[in-house]
């Protein structure tokens, strides 16, 4: 399985890396992140039976303004096959907890910064520049990336060229469009290491 896992996973990452140019993202695309009341809903795609299958419910609330900025708070809610529920948020692990959106581009906060820290972090440079440019991993930001492929932003982390192999253990990524929110998980960002995405 984490064999099977991991071919998937890498063929996302290799179109990923794809970027159509003539479709790049527009100004504006972090704004989807903010959208007040905003749901999205990815389901586990590896577990086939819909009995046993988990889903990701993503909310935005708490959407106010900070200066002149968009400030949300995100939701992460892992929901089982019986409706147990569970925090699944994270803002270090592609799962942002609270957001900043500016004409700068994207400021990842964490969920526990009050609306004066916030207004201290959107003095600096944003996190992530608007629109969106792909990058590649390297070793010093430790095999972060942004890819672009169409209307779809990619972001996570993955080995390094000369890294060797591994399980399904060693990435993770969150993908998203400016019209359709969060659409996919997967690697270890995702439960059970799974790929979860949008129907």
């Amino acid at each position: 399985m984490r064999i099977v896992r991991w071919a998937l996973l890498g063929a996302l990452l290799a179109m990923g890396g794809a970027a159509r140019a003539d479709a790049p993202p527009l100004k504006g695309f972090w704004r989807i992140l903010v959208k007040p009341k905003a749901r999205w809903v990815l389901y586990d795609t590896i577990e086939k039976d819909t009995k046993r299958r988990k889903r990701i419910v993503v909310e935005t609330y708490d959407v106010r303004k900070v200066g002149g900025a968009d400030v949300a708070r995100l939701r992460w809610t892992l929901v089982g096959p019986k409706g147990e529920k569970q925090d699944w948020g994270s803002s270090d692990s592609g799962r942002y907890t609270q957001v900043a959106v500016t004409d700068a581009g994207l400021y990842i906060l964490s969920d526990d910064m009050d609306d004066a820290k916030i207004a201290e972090a959107l003095k600096k440079k944003p996190s992530r520049s608007d629109p969106p440019k792909p990058y590649k991993g390297t070793k010093q930001n430790e095999g972060r990336f942004l890819k672009v492929d169409g209307d779809t932003v990619c972001v996570g982390y993955e080995p390094l060229p000369g890294d060797g192999d591994c399980d399904d253990t060693c990435f993770g990524t969150m993908c998203l469009t400016a019209t359709r929110g969060v659409t996919r998980l997967d690697g270890t960002w995702a439960p059970d290491n799974s790929i979860f995405e949008s129907e």
